[in-house]
């Protein structure tokens, strides 16, 4: 039998022999593409992240400055309000007394029965000044002058304590004699008397006059606050002392009357310290007219340390406003603006406060 040339003769599949697929065709390497993309990538989030950095420290630093603002505005409203809550302490219980004084040019002198007293800044952008008196003496009862006393010689007053050396004695009779002067010394003048040796004075006081002690002479009894280049100053204008700073970036302080217009012991209206409430008018007003002022508004701006570069825009700001829907009628309502400069402006925090004189209210004399 023939065998045909078309048979195939099968193999056998030796392994050794199988063709495999070279390994490096599997594998990936990094090209120049990937490492621009990667650098492209890592370059976009260092800038964002710095973004993000420079705007959450801006963030911080205006928070910051806008608590430094108002911590400053809240000092100096607390230090204002303070004052003018003790004005007139020890003085109203014998104001009636001191009512005939004649009136003085300088405030730091005067014996009249003032409190309190604004001076205008003149416009709603420039700060006041406010004066306050009161007496610092641990014992603020007057004391009656046992013997008229002729000018220069020591005082015998009915009395065993409330007087101290190196006190303030501001002294009055009924005839509108008046004297301001401080004690020297103090000795035993019989039972229930005793004599006060003082500084000179030049008038002569009758046996129905009456001593008032206003405290250490070295401590304030009559102070001024007052705003300059933008720092709250308090001076001690009794003794000529040089303005105590007390807080910096205070860029307005407003006060005004609260004024018992009707006579009926209730506060109706507020006043700027104009016409009939000006500084002059006030100082040399009667007790009566005094009695009136029954309270005092007190507003505050401070600014921050520093501009602020995204602060672009003017700043409104508005003093004493109300609920009223017609603006004009708010009784001593002020306002006005801080314009921004073109490298940024500062920003602003306004706080006010009323203040009744609770001095005058509870201890005024009959």
């Amino acid at each position: 039998m023939k065998h045909s040339n078309n048979r195939r003769i099968p193999t056998v599949d030796v392994p050794w022999r199988r063709r495999t697929t070279p390994r490096w065709n599997t594998e990936q390497g990094i090209t120049l593409v990937d490492i621009v993309v990667a650098l492209v990538v890592a370059s976009m989030t260092i800038i964002v992240v710095a973004q993000a950095f420079v705007i959450i420290q801006t963030i911080r630093r205006t928070v910051s400055a806008a608590a430094d603002a108002h911590a400053a505005a809240a000092l100096t409203l607390r230090t204002l309000a303070i004052a003018a809550a003790n004005a007139g302490a020890g003085l109203t219980q014998a104001a009636d007394a001191f009512d005939d004084c004649p009136v003085a040019a300088d405030v730091a002198t005067t014996v009249r029965p003032l409190t309190v007293l604004i001076a205008d800044g003149g416009r709603a952008d420039r700060p006041d000044s406010l004066i306050v008196r009161q007496s610092l003496a641990p014992s603020t009862v007057p004391a009656r002058l046992l013997f008229a006393a002729a000018a220069g010689s020591s005082w015998i007053v009915e009395a065993i304590d409330g007087f101290s050396v190196g006190d303030r004695i501001i002294a009055t009779s009924r005839d509108g004699r008046c004297a301001m002067t401080d004690l020297t010394s103090i000795a035993p003048a019989g039972p229930g008397a005793i004599t006060l040796a003082h500084a000179p004075v030049d008038t002569d006081l009758p046996l129905t006059s009456l001593l008032l002690s206003l405290g250490p002479h070295a401590r304030a009894s009559t102070s001024r606050y007052d705003i300059v280049s933008e720092t709250l100053r308090s001076t001690d204008i009794g003794n000529g002392d040089a303005p105590n700073p007390l807080a910096s970036n205070i860029v307005n302080a407003k006060f005004q009357y609260g004024i018992d217009s009707d006579g009926d012991g209730a506060l109706d209206t507020w006043v700027p310290a104009a016409g009939e409430w000006s500084a002059a008018n006030v100082a040399a007003a009667p007790w009566t007219t005094l009695t009136r002022i029954k309270a005092l508004r007190i507003g505050v701006i401070a600014r921050t340390d520093k501009r602020d570069r995204t602060q672009t825009r003017d700043i409104r700001w508005v003093l004493f406003d109300c609920e009223l829907a017609d603006k004009s009628a708010c009784p001593g309502r002020l306002e006005g603006t801080f314009v921004a400069a073109t490298d940024g402006g500062y920003r602003y925090r306004v706080i006010e406060t009323v203040v009744p004189l609770r001095n005058v209210l509870w201890n005024r004399a009959s």
